[in-house]
């Protein structure tokens, strides 16, 4: 028998959170600091969610295409391998979940089950993103961040388990 997708999920998670920690172990501890979380589990889920529901090449292109000006990119292209302030850091990591949050809300509309699609907005408005800088202050954004990205990871098991749920017996 196949793996089911939410294994398959967790597998990419597992391996992705295992390199951020490699990583993270690897590096001087000013560069760690500036990687408070790490999306690759996510994005890779993401990646496999799309082509599990249907979505052409030019469908998943479409969800990830909003990553080229967060802010980081942003800087780089203007100030090139000038260092990038916490605030941008943050910032960066804000724009990359909200584009996976909007990935994971398609996906979750796609599968076609409405009760799927509200836990998952349950899970996404649950553990917001920390406000941009310059908004509304969050008192620890890295923690909330955190909180929001394992949100994200939940939401894409979830949308896994409902194509497990509706895949042809």
């Amino acid at each position: 028998m196949a793996a089911s997708h939410r294994a398959r999920l967790e597998e990419l998670l597992r391996e992705a959170a295992a390199a951020h920690r490699a990583l993270l172990d690897a590096v001087p501890a000013e560069v760690a600091a500036s990687l408070p979380v790490d999306a690759q589990g996510i994005t890779r889920a993401i990646d496999h969610l799309a082509v599990v529901a249907g979505l052409s090449a030019t469908e998943r292109r479409r969800l990830i295409s909003p990553h080229a000006v967060n802010p980081a990119v942003l800087h780089a292209r203007v100030f090139g391998a000038a260092p990038l302030s916490t605030e941008t850091v943050i910032g960066a990591f804000i724009d990359g979940a909200r584009v996976r949050a909007d990935a994971l809300l398609t996906l979750a509309e796609a599968v076609g089950d409405p009760g799927l699609l509200e836990r998952v907005q349950r899970l996404l408005i649950d553990h917001p993103l920390p406000a941009p800088q310059g908004h509304a202050s969050t008192a620890d954004p890295a923690g909330a961040l955190a909180e929001a990205y394992r949100a994200q990871e939940e939401a894409a098991l979830v949308i896994a388990a409902g194509l497990d749920a509706h895949a042809p017996a």
